[in-house]
């Protein structure tokens, strides 16, 4: 394998990349700039010195000077940030109707908002309280009424509402009553 002239190779200058690192300081990326301007300024003479001298490993270095041969500069100081960790199953769009269908009652429970998501969107979690994580990731809460014993006469609920004193004429009675 022919051996890699990493000064040649480089094309910014060493006092250009001292500045985009000053620039960096305190991102990220700091380091992936450091690394080109050790091996263009040849402190540095391979990407294993480079890789010691950043407290990085060989592999690391090795795919960033892979990026930046691939698209330069602009390659090498793209932010990967949020292409982390796992992407969302459920589109936009889906979510959205999934806060309608919530919005208009249909739903009201984690177990019928899976369902809802899998049956007209084909978006199926592995485990059942994946659409819980995403309603509270998203801050999305389950409304639902009050509960109501079965037993209970919603007629005889509202006369009872109706002929019962309220507390702030009781306050009143008992004032007038004192005087």
């Amino acid at each position: 394998m022919p051996k890699i002239l990493y000064s040649r190779v480089i094309d910014e200058d060493p006092r250009q990349l001292k500045e985009l690192e000053k620039r960096h300081r305190y991102t990220h990326l700091f380091q992936r700039v450091r690394m080109l301007r050790l091996l263009k300024s040849e402190e540095c003479h391979n990407l294993g010195e480079a890789a010691r001298a950043l407290g990085y490993s060989w592999r690391q270095c090795q795919r960033w000077f892979a990026s930046y041969r691939e698209g330069g500069l602009e390659e090498l100081l793209k932010s990967r940030v949020g292409e982390r960790g796992r992407q969302e199953l459920v589109t936009p769009e889906a979510f959205e109707e999934l806060e309608e269908a919530m919005k208009k009652g249909e739903i009201a429970t984690i177990g019928q908002a899976d369902e809802f998501l899998r049956e007209r969107h084909g978006i199926e979690y592995a485990h059942p309280d994946g659409v819980g994580q995403l309603l509270r990731r998203r801050k999305v809460k389950l409304k639902t009424g009050r509960p109501r014993h079965e037993k209970a006469d919603p007629e005889e609920q509202e006369t009872f509402k109706k002929t019962s004193p309220t507390p702030s004429s009781e306050s009143e009675s008992a004032t007038a009553a004192s005087r």
